[in-house]
């Protein structure tokens, strides 16, 4: 599957949580590359990231590359769920067969309580999620991995 690691556009000065850089507000305007999400991106040959809050990108971006992709994992935290649903749901609009999941803890300790929040989520991934991510990308059946609610 064409997949699409995403750190999705959020609030002015937050960076995605501290879950996915080591910190989560800082006075120097520095980020970490989102270690949470560049691990499993290595795993999926031919994926790419996106990293939106250092580049500035905005919803409206991110959701015009939705046609380039069947799959997108994004992070997603406690404080920037609504937001990061909301990136999801753009995303789908523009490519209604895009299949969309969540990595994160928010997820990880919630799987059904997230997957209810919005259509939009077809799966989340538990700890541990870069193999299974993997796997969703190969394209194996849903029900034969590990660590994956849908």
């Amino acid at each position: 599957m064409r997949t699409l690691f995403l750190q999705a556009p959020s609030f002015d000065g937050f960076d995605g949580g501290a879950g996915s850089r080591y910190q989560a507000r800082r006075e120097v305007r520095s980020f970490w590359y989102p270690t949470w999400l560049a691990q499993p991106a290595a795993l999926v040959e031919g994926s790419k990231l996106i990293d939106a809050p250092p580049h500035g990108l905005k919803l409206a971006a991110v959701a015009a590359t939705a046609g380039d992709f069947d799959l997108v994992v994004a992070h997603t935290s406690a404080p920037s769920f609504a937001s990061d649903i909301k990136a999801i749901e753009s995303m789908k609009s523009v490519n209604p067969g895009l299949k969309a999941g969540f990595i994160g803890a928010k997820v990880a300790v919630d799987p059904a309580g997230s997957l209810s929040a919005s259509r939009a989520i077809d799966f989340v991934a538990g700890n541990e999620f870069d193999f299974t991510i993997k796997e969703v990308a190969e394209g194996r059946e849903w029900s034969k991995i590990a660590g994956l609610s849908y």
